[in-house]
Parts: C-alpha cells; structure tokens; sequence
C-alpha cells in the first residue's frame, strides 16, 4: 500500500492501497498460474509472460502479485453546533455563528474524501414542546453520518441559524451518543466536534441550572460530563472548540467547566489548561479548525479489504516490506466480524503509520490453486 502525501492548507492526505501477495504452492509453471489468475482460463504462455502482473518472491512456484484496493477507515465526525442567542454575537465582519457555518461548510468540502460528517444543532428543534425550560431542546443528529452526507450537511448548517435558546450540551451529547450506539460498521475513528461559545446552562433532565466559567461543578456540567465519559467509552473522541473571548470569567480564568469536557473528552488541545481549543476572533477560528483537523485526518491503523481473502489464516502484514508480529496490543489483528475483514495494527506500528514514517503497508497471503 503506498500512501501517497498531498499537502492543502498544511494538512497532509492519504490515499491508501494494498498489495495482496498470493504466494502460490505446487508446481505449475509461472504461465499456467497467471492464465488462471489474471483470466480464468489458459491462453497460451506466451501470451500470459507478455500480460502478466506478476512478482516472484524466490519461492517453490511462482508469486503472482494482485493489486487490491482497501477501504481506508475514514474518520467519522458529528459536527455539533452551538445555535443558542449568544451565537449572534458579532465576530469579525459577522456573528460568531456566521464565522463557524462558513467555516465548517468550507472543511466539509475540503475534507469530505478523508472524514466522513454528520450535522446536530444544539438547540435542537425537535420535541421542544415537551420539555422544561424551552431553549433546552435537544433533539438527534439532523444529518447522518455518510460518504456522501457533505452536501446535505452543508445546507443544515446554512439552515439552522441562532434561536433564542440556551445551551442543552449534556442533552444533546446524550443524542449524539444514542446515534453512534446505533452504528454497528465496526470503526474506530469517531469524534464529536463541539462547537461552542457558552458553558453548558441545561441539565439533562431539561431545566436552567445556573454557572459561570469558573465553575465545574454544576448540574449541568456534571450531566454534561457523565455524557462525555459515555462518550469515550464507547470510543468516541469529544473534542471542544470555544469560540468568541468571552469563556473566561472576570479573573481570566478559562472556563473550567469546558476545560473539564475537553480532558474527558480524550482530544484535548494540550495538558494543561485550556484543554479546549479557542478562538477569540475569525482569523484564530480558521487557523485552529485546520489544527484539530490535522490530528483528525492522519492515517488510520484500521484498514478493511474491499475484496474476500481466499484463508485469513494465512494473511501476514508488512510495513516497508519488514513483517509485523500478529498480536493484539503491538502488532496486527484481523477483525473477521465484518464481512470483508478489516486489519486492525496497534501499539508502536500505529504510532509509526500516524506518525507518517510508513511510506508502504503490504498484506499477503498464501493460496492454493486447484490440482490440474
């Protein structure tokens, strides 16, 4: 697999590919393995040399090398925008709201062949009647999470706009939460991207529960922080972006309840404090949404073969053509309940692919043609 790098806006892409090496045993001739290979029937030798795809690995037979293209395991990402009364707030030449729909509609297409999006409002708009305090609505992911929900996602971002409302963060976690529960596609790489100019002020239950940006220990924040744990759990990322210079109390101090979300959350923007990513004008937005998106879109160490493989039994994995140990926690697995596999490197040969220090991952496996 060659990953092949390409560089917008200082982001760097990866376009993923496998080699299958199917290391054949027995003695048939290198012509009669590549008639049935590479066409399904004998066409003469000749003619199989002349058009053959083929790379011999010095063993008992011939190695016929097949290119098979894997489906990279795209990271999915439910964008959660915050459209409470404080989004209007002017930022910049608009409101902060303006700044971030403009924004997020402009990453969604630039990174729509590399992340697969979703879109929830908070506010929602659904069920509003039916619970206490009005503006503390949440209601589910307004588009699904898809290859091709960008365009989609792009028009309800453009379509929601600020309401009078207030900031139902736990509730709307909880949402977001129910929707992941509800994907059952086996990948690994999933964030919630928080967007956010305010504090959470909505319990989960649906009533006000007053703070400030000092405090962490209110109802809602505490709502808001048992869904991010459940969130983490399930191996969801939450990542907290704060937008506009008013998330920190009059002493300077920076929101602790935000603070708090972003450690939890296991994407936190540094050790230390702010652990959320902030934005006190336009130009800082733009600069950090490429940030957190270069973390989000680096390789993955989960990739799935589009085609079957003929005896997962016998597969074996390659980086830079030095094989790696089939372990769990430092090497490679294969995930086998999905239908095609998917192979699954961890420990520190995940750390070198994310790391960009693999040019070339190769799986092979050994078959055997039938007798003639």
């Amino acid at each position: 697999m060659e990953l092949e790098r390409r560089y917008t806006g200082g982001v760097a892409y990866h376009l993923r590919r496998i080699s299958l090496a199917c290391l054949v045993v027995g003695g048939l001739a290198c012509a009669e393995v590549d008639d049935l290979v590479d066409s399904g029937s004998p066409v003469g030798k000749d003619a199989a040399v002349a058009g053959r795809d083929t790379v011999d690995f010095g063993l008992p037979g011939c190695g016929v090398t097949k290119t098979v293209e894997l489906d990279p395991r795209q990271a999915d990402v439910l964008l959660l925008l915050d459209r409470s009364g404080s989004m209007e707030t002017a930022f910049g030449p608009g409101t902060r709201y303006q700044a971030v729909a403009e924004l997020f509609g402009g990453l969604v297409q630039t990174y729509g062949d590399h992340v697969r999006f979703g879109f929830q409002e908070m506010p929602g708009r659904q069920s509003c009647t039916a619970q206490l305090g009005g503006g503390c609505c949440a209601s589910p992911p307004l588009v699904g999470i898809s290859e091709t929900s960008g365009p989609a996602v792009t028009a309800a971002i453009a379509a929601a706009g600020p309401m009078d409302g207030n900031t139902p963060t736990a509730a709307s976690l909880q949402a977001a939460l129910d929707y992941y529960k509800s994907l059952g596609d086996g990948v690994d790489n999933r964030y919630v991207l928080l967007a956010t100019d305010g504090v959470p002020n909505c319990t989960l239950a649906g009533t006000l529960s007053g703070s400030d940006a000092s405090d962490a220990q209110g109802a809602a924040c505490t709502d808001a922080l048992a869904q991010v744990d459940a969130m983490v759990a399930l191996g969801v990322r939450v990542v907290v972006l704060g937008v506009g210079p008013g998330l920190a109390d009059d002493a300077g101090r920076s929101s602790a309840c935000l603070d708090a979300l972003a450690h939890a959350g296991g994407a936190a923007a540094s050790p230390g404090s702010p652990g959320y990513y902030t934005a006190g004008d336009p130009q800082q937005l733009q600069m950090v949404i490429e940030q957190i998106f270069g973390g989000i879109t680096r390789p993955s160490c989960s990739v799935r073969f589009k085609t079957p493989v003929p005896d997962t039994s016998t597969v074996s994995v390659y980086l830079d053509g030095k094989e790696i140990p089939r372990y769990t926690a430092n090497g490679w697995s294969l995930d086998t309940s999905l239908d095609p596999p998917s192979v699954l490197i961890s420990g520190t040969y995940c750390a070198q692919i994310q790391d960009f220090q693999v040019s070339a991952i190769d799986a092979r496996f050994e078959c055997q043609l039938p007798s003639m």
